[in-house]
């Protein structure tokens, strides 16, 4: 028998052990823990060889998996799953719908305040070891203050949280990130791979930072306030533009409104407006205040300057 028969011979041999031991899975048991060094480099270079030589084939045969390696996979699979909730514990979540509004007692005795269209939740496992919550939306906390100063946290995302120890604050994480500092301190971490930084906030001061953004601002002896305004269901203008409003009931109401003219979302405006009144009071409150008129179609409301009529 020349070389090359000998060495296909032992190819068959290596690959009919191969699957041999592929096909014995059902126990699960690690065939490769039996072999020697010497013949699991050999095993290895004919797998190496034989992915080679079968990515050449015009029309490879389709591997299909056993139910043996299906249930072997999915075991592990929940397995995972269970460790990971088991090490997290289960969640606690809180949402409300368009102009609602809810009040919330956390384990430790801190309250928040959700606005509409919001969710925060929090792991129930351990809470008052670590005080962590999540926040998508906006709401108003009244932080308890530990004997261990011990921090409480709110994550606005996966790189940026709030880290206080007993204040009252409100947060908005919608399109961006909005802080208002009523009382205490408040610690504002980016932590990314892109930057890294630590903002101390002060009572009085507000922070805003964009989404997807490093460049934030910090402004100093503003009304507070009108940023807590939204829990006695009135929304505050001060020099608001029109664009400000609409975004701000789109978020919390849901309302859909549309412009005629896009030069009107420059509009500004300064009074204070309910927000429980029923919809076509609440556009009829906003038509007043930008002087302009309203057009109504299903459930979106069409905004235009307001025809004056003069007289000759």
């Amino acid at each position: 028998m020349d070389q090359n028969n000998i060495h296909r011979a032992e190819e068959n041999q290596m690959s009919r052990r191969f699957e041999a031991w592929y096909n014995a899975a059902d126990h699960c048991k690690a065939y490769t823990e039996t072999l020697s060094a010497q013949t699991k480099q050999a095993l290895g270079n004919d797998m190496l060889f034989q992915i080679k030589t079968r990515a050449n084939i015009s029309s490879p045969k389709k591997y299909k998996p056993s139910n043996q390696m299906l249930w072997c996979a999915g075991t592990v699979i929940l397995l995972f799953a269970v460790f990971v909730f088991l090490q997290k514990g289960p969640t606690i979540t809180y949402t409300t719908g368009y102009g609602e509004i809810k009040m919330i007692h956390l384990p430790d005795g801190s309250q928040v305040k959700l606005n509409g269209h919001s969710r925060l939740y929090y792991r129930k496992r351990n809470f008052n070891a670590h005080r962590e919550v999540w926040l998508n939306g906006e709401a108003s906390f009244v932080v308890v203050h530990k004997q261990n100063n011990q921090r409480f946290s709110v994550h606005v995302s996966d790189s940026t949280s709030i880290e206080v120890l007993g204040t009252e604050f409100n947060v908005q994480n919608r399109n961006q990130t909005l802080i208002a500092l009523r009382e205490g301190k408040i610690n504002f971490r980016c932590i990314s791979k892109q930057d890294s930084y630590k903002i101390e906030m002060q009572p009085g001061q507000h922070f805003m930072l964009a989404k997807n953004s490093r460049d934030y601002q910090l402004k100093n002896d503003v009304a507070i306030d009108a940023f807590f305004l939204w829990q006695k269901h009135k929304l505050l203008l001060s020099n608001s533009t029109l664009n400000e409003v609409i975004s701000v009931l789109k978020a919390t109401q849901g309302v859909e409104i549309v412009l005629k003219d896009d030069r009107l979302l420059k509009r500004d405006a300064s009074g204070s407006m309910p927000l429980n009144v029923d919809i076509d009071e609440m556009i009829s409150n906003i038509a007043l205040l930008y002087d302009l008129d309203i057009k109504r179609k299903n459930n979106r409301f069409l905004f235009q300057s307001k025809q004056h009529i003069t007289h000759q």
